[in-house]
C-alpha cells in the first residue's frame, strides 16, 4: 500500500466517524468536578437522571454509568456538602422545536382542541332541547369579558341575532304574561313613560292605548278635574265612545300650562270704577264695581253690546255670590238685593226680585244656598245675618265680633267668619252658637275659603300672610309670608282653593298660586296695573278684578 493510498483510508475513516471533542469535554469536566464526584453518590445519581435528557447523548450513557476517578486534586482536599438545590432547566438550552410546540398555560393544542370540540358538537347533538338548556347554563358563569361581548353583538339590531330561530316576539315578556297582569304593570307607569312603551312594537303599542289606562291616569290627583269641570270637558263625547287618551292629553297639557304660568289673558273693560268683587260660572261673568253698577260679561265675546248692566244700588257694590241664575249682591247702602238672571233666545227676565233690609252699616260679604233657601250676610256693624231667599226676612242675627265682619264662608250646618278684630269663628248655624275662635293672624282677616275637601281653612289678613288651619285639630299648619315663602307684599284681598293649590291676590298686583300641601309658592301671574282685589277660578280659567276698573280672564286651555 502505497502512502497517498494509505492517507486518502485514513481520511476516510476520519470523515466516516467525526471526533466528538466536546463531548470528551463535558465528560471531563463532569467526571473531574468536585461536586459531580463519584463520592458524592446521592447527587450523582440524580444529576444523571436529570441532565441526561438534555446535555448527554444516548450513546454515552454508557461511560456515564461509570465514571472514571481522576486524581488530579490535592490529597489533602476535602470535599464540603452543599445544600442540593435543582438545576433549573434553561429555555436557552432547549431545542427550538420543543419551544415552539411546548403548550402553554391556559391553552390546548390547535389539534387538540378540534379533537375536543368535535366531542362536544357529538355530545350536544344527542342532548334534548332541556338537556342544551341546562348545559349552556352551566356553562355561562364560565364566559369572560371577551364570550360576552361576542353575544352581545349577536343581539338583533344589524343582523338576525340569537332570536333568528325564534317565534316572532318571543323575547316580548307580556307576550307570556295574562293580560291583566300586563295592564297592571302599565298602570304603574308615569304618562310619559307609558307613551313611550308605545313606540316599541305594534302589540305594546295596543297595549299603551288601552282605555283603562288612561282612564285611570285621568283619576289620579294631579289630573284630576272637579265634578263641573270633568262634565264640561266630556261634553263633547256625550253619545259616542270617550277617548280617554285624548282626555288625559288636554288634561296633562292644562297641568303643565297652570305650573308653567302659561296662559292667554283677556281685558274686559267697562266700568268706571275699581272692580271690588267677580262671581264666574264658567259661561259669564258678573262683576261689581265702586260705580255702584254690576255687569254680566259673555265669556266668549267682549263686546259692548254683549255686557248687561244691572242698576239698583245707591252705593259702591262690595260682594256677590252666584248660584245658577240667582245673583246675591251687598252694598255700602246696608242692603242685600236678589237678582234673577235668567235669559233665553226670546226673552229676559233679569230683574231685582227681593231687596233685604236689616244691616245697620256697609254688607261687606254674602252667602247664598238655594237648597236650603237662605242668604248669610257679614257687615261692617260686627253682625251676621240669616236672610230667608224668597221672602228677603230676617232670620237669625249671630253677635259675637268685635270689629266688622270681612269674609264668610257657609258649608252645611257650619259658618266661618273672619273678622277686622283679628280672629276667625266657627259657628253652628242652626242653634247660632259660636263652637271656636280661632286667633294668629296680626292684624284684621280679609277673606277666607274653605279647601275641596272641607278639611281645612285657608285665610288672607291684612298682615300679608296667608294661614291654613286644621278644622279637625283647630291648629295652624302653616303660613305663607313674603319672607320665607316669597309671599305677597301687599294686602290680601281674596283667597279660594280647591283639592291641591290655592290662589291669593293682593294689593301688590299679583296672583298667585300655592300647593295646599306644601305651602310652596307654584307661580305668580301680573297682568293688572292696580292691587288685585278679587278672584274667582275654576279648572281651566281665572276670573278677576282690580283697582285698575278692568276684569282679567286668565285663559289656561290655549297653551
Amino acid at each position: 500500500m502505497t502512502l497517498n493510498s494509505e492517507m486518502r483510508s485514513k481520511s476516510a475513516t476520519d470523515l466516516r466517524t467525526p471526533k466528538r471533542s466536546h463531548e470528551y469535554r463535558r465528560k471531563t469536566i463532569y467526571s473531574k468536578s468536585p461536586i459531580l464526584s463519584s463520592k458524592n453518590s446521592d447527587f450523582h445519581r440524580t444529576s444523571k437522571v436529570s441532565f441526561s435528557p438534555d446535555y448527554l447523548d444516548p450513546c454515552d450513557s454508557a461511560s456515564n454509568s461509570d465514571p472514571r476517578k481522576y486524581y488530579s486534586l490535592p490529597h489533602t482536599y476535602r470535599h464540603r456538602r452543599r445544600p442540593y438545590h435543582p438545576v433549573q432547566r434553561h429555555t436557552s438550552l432547549a431545542h427550538p422545536e420543543d419551544v415552539q410546540h411546548r403548550p402553554k398555560p391556559g391553552h390546548v393544542d390547535p389539534v387538540e382542541f378540534k379533537r375536543r370540540l368535535e366531542v362536544i358538537k357529538s355530545w350536544m347533538s344527542d342532548f334534548s332541547d332541556t338537556q342544551l338548556t341546562l348545559l349552556i347554563s352551566g356553562i355561562f358563569p364560565s364566559l369572560g369579558s371577551s364570550q360576552l361581548h361576542f353575544l352581545s353583538s349577536q343581539l338583533p339590531d344589524h343582523n338576525p341575532g340569537l332570536h333568528h330561530l325564534c317565534p316572532s316576539g318571543c323575547s316580548d315578556p307580556f307576550s307570556l304574561l295574562p293580560l291583566h297582569i300586563t295592564y297592571n304593570i302599565l298602570r304603574l307607569l308615569p304618562p310619559v313613560d307609558l307613551a313611550t312603551a308605545g313606540k316599541v312594537c305594534s302589540t305594546w303599542r295596543h297595549h299603551s292605548l288601552a282605555p283603562s289606562l288612561w282612564q285611570t291616569l285621568c283619576e289620579r290627583p294631579p289630573w284630576r278635574l272637579s265634578k263641573e269641570g270633568c262634565v264640561a270637558q266630556l261634553e263633547r263625547w256625550r253619545g259616542g265612545s270617550t277617548d280617554w287618551r285624548q282626555v288625559f292629553v288636554e288634561r296633562f297639557k292644562l297641568r303643565r300650562a297652570w305650573m308653567g304660568g302659561q296662559c292667554h289673558v283677556r281685558t274686559f273693560e267697562g266700568h268706571t270704577g275699581g272692580i271690588s268683587c267677580v262671581q264666574f260660572d264658567g259661561n259669564r261673568i258678573v262683576s261689581g264695581s265702586h260705580d255702584k253698577t254690576i255687569k254680566v260679561w259673555n265669556v266668549k265675546t267682549n263686546s259692548p253690546w254683549s255686557v248687561m248692566t244691572l242698576a239698583g244700588h245707591s252705593g259702591e257694590v262690595r260682594c256677590m255670590h252666584l248660584e245658577g241664575n240667582r245673583l246675591v249682591s251687598g252694598s255700602t247702602d246696608l242692603t242685600i238685593k236678589v237678582w234673577d238672571l235668567s235669559i233665553s233666545v226670546n226673552w229676559s227676565s233679569i230683574a231685582c226680585r227681593v231687596t233685604m233690609v236689616g244691616h245697620t252699616d256697609t254688607v261687606r260679604c254674602v252667602q247664598m244656598d238655594q237648597d236650603r233657601d237662605m242668604v248669610i250676610s257679614g257687615s261692617y256693624d260686627t253682625t251676621l245675618k240669616v236672610w230667608e231667599l224668597k221672602t228677603g226676612i230676617c232670620i237669625k242675627t249671630l253677635r259675637g265680633h268685635s270689629a266688622p265682619v270681612l269674609a264668610i264662608q257657609a258649608q252645611g250646618n257650619r259658618l266661618i267668619s273672619g273678622s277686622g278684630d283679628k280672629t276667625i269663628r266657627i259657628w253652628h248655624l242652626d242653634t247660632g252658637y259660636c263652637a271656636t275662635v280661632l286667633a294668629g293672624h296680626n292684624d284684621a282677616v280679609t277673606c277666607l275659603t274653605l279647601d275641596r275637601e272641607e278639611q281645612r281653612i285657608v285665610s288672607g289678613s291684612l298682615d300679608r300672610t296667608i294661614k291654613v288651619w286644621s278644622i279637625a285639630t283647630l291648629e295652624c299648619l302653616n303660613t305663607l309670608d313674603w319672607m320665607s315663602n316669597e309671599g305677597h307684599t301687599g294686602v290680601v284681598r281674596c283667597l279660594q282653593a280647591d283639592e291641591w293649590r290655592i290662589l291669593s291676590a293682593a294689593d301688590d298686583k299679583m296672583i298667585k298660586v300655592w300647593n295646599l300641601e306644601t305651602g310652596q309658592r307654584l307661580v305668580t301671574l301680573k297682568s293688572h296695573s292696580d292691587g288685585v282685589t278679587c278672584l274667582q277660578f275654576n279648572d281651566f280659567y281665572i276670573v278677576s278684578g282690580s283697582y285698575d276698573k278692568t276684569v282679567k280672564l286668565w285663559d289656561f286651555t290655549v297653551c
